[in-house]
């Protein structure tokens, strides 16, 4: 079955405040992306809404899909949320939910969150986790540093604890 939209609830006058080094928030539908071990499939939030039109403009942002290593796959299409237990902060519109297990507990309740910024750009963060987060490229792999967000490429490989997610476009 797919996964089901839960609309977010912003705190009153939370649209557009942003943290520092952070995107604008705007409140949109939320999709709780269903993990491997439930048989579910991964269902973008505008595909589960019904939202995506087909239409192409032509000064679209660039799309990220994103490939869990328990199977999930989506398109980012606003602030992702990713942990044990992913719960938003109050006020916080979050439009993915991802529910990963970990074998050694070495994954946070929250663990990170990434979302597309304004320029396009795929930005991950670690949220301050026990046991970090890192991104691979080609044969280098780096710590985030908790509360910076950090770019990521195409190909890029995003380890959470004892999980990890490839990076793709998806233009």
């Amino acid at each position: 079955a797919p996964a089901r939209p839960i609309p977010a609830s912003p705190a009153a006058g939370s649209a557009g405040a942003a943290g520092p080094g952070q995107a604008p928030r705007m409140p949109v539908e939320q999709t709780q992306v269903r993990g491997a071990h439930s048989g579910g499939a991964a269902v973008s939030g505008a595909a589960a809404s019904g939202a995506a039109s087909g239409a192409v403009e032509a000064t679209a942002a660039p799309r990220w899909r994103v490939t869990f290593d328990t199977g999930e796959v989506f398109v980012v299409e606003g602030l992702a949320l990713v942990g044990r237990r992913p719960e938003a902060r109050p006020g916080e519109p979050v439009r993915h939910v991802v529910p990963l297990r970990s074998a050694d507990m070495s994954l946070s309740k929250t663990h990170a969150q990434f979302q597309v910024a304004p320029d396009g750009a795929l930005v991950v963060m670690d949220r301050g986790s026990t046991n970090g987060s890192f991104v691979t490229r080609g044969d280098a792999a780096k710590q985030l540093t908790p509360g910076r967000p950090s770019t990521l490429l195409p190909g890029d490989v995003v380890r959470f604890g004892d999980r990890t997610m490839r990076v793709e476009r998806d233009d």
